[in-house]
């Protein structure tokens, strides 16, 4: 029973690893630009560049004025700009996950099977300019909880062109992006999509301690040029805020960073976030259940904070990337009762790690990439779903191959090690194939 039931809490921390990847390279912006999907995306989709940031931070609202396709219909009296074809993306992802423990003492359940997974990584996605200085996305995606199919994201963007860069506001809801989504354009792990690698809580830092993924809804302000970026903002760390005190429930947060260009081939980046406040929240239902009986508000703290860097550019003819994220601190502190019905985002959460992650590809199409990552959890509970809630080391490998623009292949072999615990050694392979259209 002791080894079952070890099992059982290794399975629900593997199963953290599996959640997925909303897509930032959508064909319809490449038919909205009239440019390839390379002019945005580094190494492979959906991995950001220079001139790929530009686009993010005009609200997706750049165009081809050339495209008879996407011609603009301006309005008379009253100015429009909205294009004449809706943009419109598809995404089908495919993938394989297969998890593995050094010793075999029980029936192999869950992923330890291995397991084909469709619908979590598909979806629909309609984006790009909607109006003069207007942009907006909206997706339709698989939604990685037993609880619906479909989880619905969005955002809309006023952006205007200020100096050198952009200046805007992001209006943003998201299930599974976190609360930097709404405009966050490095490839930290911050928001969600943007990393190195697909199954990134044995990778990266952000995703791991779980501060870069998650529920939330907010309102973000941005400025962002070849150097500076700066957006600061406010979210509540849900989509339809069941159980929280909505009004009193208002976490602000803020995220800097500076870009160095040099010699027109590199990018080095530095910068820090940071998101602190307080939720009033009910302490029977914060999952959207329906509360039967009476119901007292009880306080919770959420606090975050860390530091992150990118380095990118050509050694030669070969091209290479590098993060490195470091969440020094990231809680989620509440005095609910054991047994209370919450978003498991809001669950006693206290953790630590730092990540760093490696590219190069040694032709244009393929990738190669090795990853470390130190994992501390500091809280003494052992029931949280949302991050792992044990110590952990896991290298990983991996590969990245595109065989077209819209075509990529994903590989990747993570070994953890937990430590001061009982668990034994596990591993995690995932191999995923994804077309846009």
């Amino acid at each position: 029973m002791k080894t079952f039931t070890k099992k059982l809490l290794l399975l629900s921390g593997a199963l953290l690893l599996v959640l997925p990847e909303a897509a930032n390279a959508l064909p319809g912006f490449a038919r909205q630009t009239g440019e390839s999907c390379t002019s945005c995306h580094t190494q492979n989709m959906p991995k950001l560049n220079t001139h790929g940031r530009h686009f993010a931070l005009s609200g997706y609202t750049l165009y081809d004025a050339k495209n008879e396709n996407q011609s603009l219909i301006e309005g008379s009296e009253v100015a429009l700009g909205l294009p004449a074809v809706l943009n419109v993306s598809a995404v089908l992802k495919a993938r394989y996950v297969k998890s593995t423990q050094d010793t075999n003492n029980t029936e192999a359940v869950g992923t330890e099977r291995g397991e084909i997974q469709v619908l979590e990584g598909s979806g629909l996605f309609f984006g790009g300019r909607v109006a003069n200085n207007v942009g907006s996305i909206v997706s339709l995606t698989g939604d990685p909880s037993s609880d619906n199919d479909v989880v619905f994201g969005g955002k809309a963007i006023l952006a205007y062109e200020l100096f050198n860069g952009y200046s805007g506001l992001s209006l943003y809801s998201t299930k599974i992006n976190g609360t930097f989504s709404g405009m966050e354009n490095f490839n930290t792990g911050l928001n969600a999509p943007l990393k190195q690698f697909e199954n990134a809580n044995s990778t990266n830092a952000a995703q791991a301690t779980g501060i870069g993924r998650g529920p939330a809804t907010g309102l973000q302000a941005y400025y962002g040029d070849d150097h500076f970026f700066a957006t600061f903002g406010a979210m509540i760390p849900s989509q339809n805020s069941e159980g929280l005190d909505a009004g009193s429930s208002v976490i602000p947060f803020a995220r800097f960073a500076y870009n160095q260009p040099i010699a027109k081939t590199w990018n080095i980046m530095l910068g820090a976030y940071w998101l602190s406040g307080d939720m009033k929240a009910s302490d029977q239902a914060l999952n959207g259940e329906l509360i039967t009986t009476g119901a007292t508000l009880t306080n919770i703290h959420k606090e975050g904070y860390g530091i992150d860097f990118e380095a990118s550019g050509n050694i030669g003819s070969v091209s290479t990337m590098t993060t490195i994220n470091v969440t020094l601190k990231n809680i989620v502190e509440n005095s609910l009762p054991i047994g209370s019905t919450i978003s498991p985002n809001l669950e006693a959460t206290d953790n630590q790690a730092a990540s760093i992650e490696f590219q190069v590809n040694p032709i244009t199409p393929l990738g190669v990439k090795i990853a470390y990552l130190t994992y501390n959890n500091n809280a003494t509970q052992v029931n949280n779903s949302f991050v792992n809630w044990y110590d952990y080391n896991a290298p990983s490998l991996g590969l990245t191959y595109t065989p077209r623009q819209n075509i990529v292949l994903n590989m990747q072999y993570s070994y953890i090690t937990p430590s001061g615990i009982i668990l034994d050694n596990y591993s995690e392979f995932y191999l995923s194939a994804a077309i846009a259209f």
